[in-house]
C-alpha cells in the first residue's frame, strides 16, 4: 500500500467524501428513485433542463449550458466573445487556469491570442482592462489562495469593461464559495455585469464531473452549436447531472461552515514557522500556505508527516514564480471538517519540524 493510501485523513481532492464507485453508483440510483428520473440523451431532459434553468436563475441570467468539462466551457465563451468583437485577443491573469492548465487551448484550438496583464499576487482589477475580445476574471483566483478583489474593486472593474465595450467572462469554478466575502450577496449580484459565468460541478460541490456555462439566450444558443461541434454532446451524461442535482443545494447550504473553518484553521496556523499563509485571512473555503524550500524537499516532508500523523496534506506543492519555494494548497470540504483541529495543526507543526530538519540535513551534506 502506498503511503497516502495508508493515511487516516487525506486533504487532497476529492474534498467531499471518498465513497467507492458502487456507493456514489447506489447514491444516484437512490435519488433517481426518489425524484422518478429516467436516463436522458443528448444533454437534454427534465433533470438537464433543471439543473441549467436552476443555474441560470442563480446567477440572474437568461440562460445555461451544461457542458462536460470547465475547459471546453471557458474555450467556448472566449471564442463567442472574441468571434463578436471581431478581436483574437483574450486578456488572462498569470494565474489563469487556461494559461496554466488547458495545454494552450485557447491558441491551439481555437485560433486566440493571450494578454497576459497583473502581477501573481494581485486580484484582477480595472486598471488592467484594455480594448480586447475578451476579459477573464476569476472569481476566486485558485493559484494566489483564492485570492478575490474586493466589491469596490469589482465594481470598479465591471465599470471599465462597460466603458471600453469589452465582454466580460467570470472563471467561477470556485464562485460557489464567494458569497460570505461579499456580505452574503447573491450569485446574480455577483455576476451581474458578466457576460458569461463558467460554474464548475465537481469542485467545491463534489459531483462526480461537469461545468455550467450562464449567458444571454442568443450566447447559450451559440454556446450549445460550439459543444457539438467540439464533441461535447454526449449520448448519455445523466449520471453527471442527477448527481449534480443531487449535491448543489446541499453542498451549498454548508458553504458558508466551509468558509470559517478556513478562516480559523488559517488563524491556528499562522503563527507555525516557516508557513506563511496566503491570503491571511482566507477569503474562501481555500488558501493556501507558502513554504520557503522547492517542491521536492517540501514532498518529502509531507511524506514524513504522513508517516509520523497518517495525515496526508496534499498531492502537490504549487510552484511557478520563485523555484525556491512552494504553495500547499488546503481546500476546506467534508473531509477536512472530519479532522480534529488539533490534530491538524499538529501535521502543521511536524511539517515545520521536517522542513528545519531537512535544511540542517542539506547543510551537512554540502559540508
Amino acid at each position: 500500500m502506498d503511503l497516502k493510501a495508508s493515511c487516516q485523513h487525506d486533504l487532497s481532492f476529492p474534498f467531499h467524501g471518498r465513497e467507492s464507485a458502487s456507493v456514489r453508483l447506489a447514491q444516484i440510483q437512490a435519488y433517481v428513485e426518489q425524484q422518478g428520473l429516467d436516463a436522458e440523451y443528448l444533454s437534454s431532459g427534465q433533470a438537464t433542463d433543471e439543473l441549467e434553468n436552476k443555474a441560470a436563475t442563480m446567477m440572474g441570467k437568461e440562460a445555461a449550458m451544461w457542458c462536460p468539462t470547465g475547459t471546453m466551457a471557458q474555450g467556448i465563451a472566449a471564442r463567442i466573445h472574441a468571434q463578436r468583437c471581431g478581436r483574437n485577443d483574450v486578456l488572462l491573469h498569470p494565474t489563469s487556469h487556461l494559461l496554466i492548465h488547458e495545454e494552450n487551448g485557447y491558441r491551439e484550438a481555437h485560433g486566440l491570442t493571450a494578454s497576459v496583464v497583473g502581477d501573481w499576487e494581485q486580484a484582477m482589477n480595472a486598471s488592467l482592462l484594455s480594448a480586447a475580445g475578451c476579459a477573464f476574471v476569476e472569481l476566486p483566483q485558485r493559484h494566489n489562495g483564492g485570492l478575490l478583489p474586493s466589491w469596490q474593486q469589482l465594481q470598479a472593474l465591471k465599470d471599465e469593461a462597460r466603458e471600453l465595450e469589452l465582454p466580460l467572462h467570470m472563471d467561477g469554478a470556485r464562485l460557489w464559495s464567494c458569497r460570505p466575502y461579499y456580505d452574503n450577496r447573491s450569485y446574480a449580484e455577483i455576476a451581474d455585469g458578466f457576460d458569461s459565468v463558467y460554474l464548475s460541478l465537481y469542485k467545491d460541490i463534489g459531483a462526480i464531473g461537469g461545468a455550467l456555462l450562464v449567458g444571454s439566450d442568443d450566447f447559450i444558443a451559440e454556446a450549445r452549436r460550439w459543444r457539438t461541434r467540439l464533441g461535447g454532446l454526449l449520448v448519455e451524461p445523466w449520471p453527471m447531472i442527477f448527481d449534480a442535482l443531487r449535491l448543489l443545494d446541499q453542498r451549498l447550504t454548508r458553504m458558508p461552515l466551509l468558509v470559517s473553518n478556513a478562516q480559523t484553521l488559517a488563524q491556528a496556523l499562522q503563527h507555525v514557522a516557516d508557513l506563511k499563509v496566503i491570503p491571511n485571512p482566507p477569503q474562501v473555503n481555500m488558501f493556501h500556505i507558502q513554504i520557503p524550500v522547492a517542491p521536492d524537499v517540501a514532498q518529502t516532508a509531507r511524506d514524513r508527516v504522513a508517516e509520523q500523523t497518517s495525515i496526508w496534506l496534499g498531492k502537490r506543492f504549487w510552484s511557478f514564480e520563485d523555484r525556491s519555494s512552494c504553495s500547499l494548497e488546503v481546500v476546506v470540504g467534508e473531509n477536512l471538517l472530519q479532522i480534529p483541529r488539533a490534530d491538524l495543526v499538529a501535521a502543521f507543526e511536524v511539517l515545520s519540524q521536517e522542513l528545519a530538519a531537512l535544511r540542517l540535513e542539506n547543510t551537512d551534506n554540502r559540508q
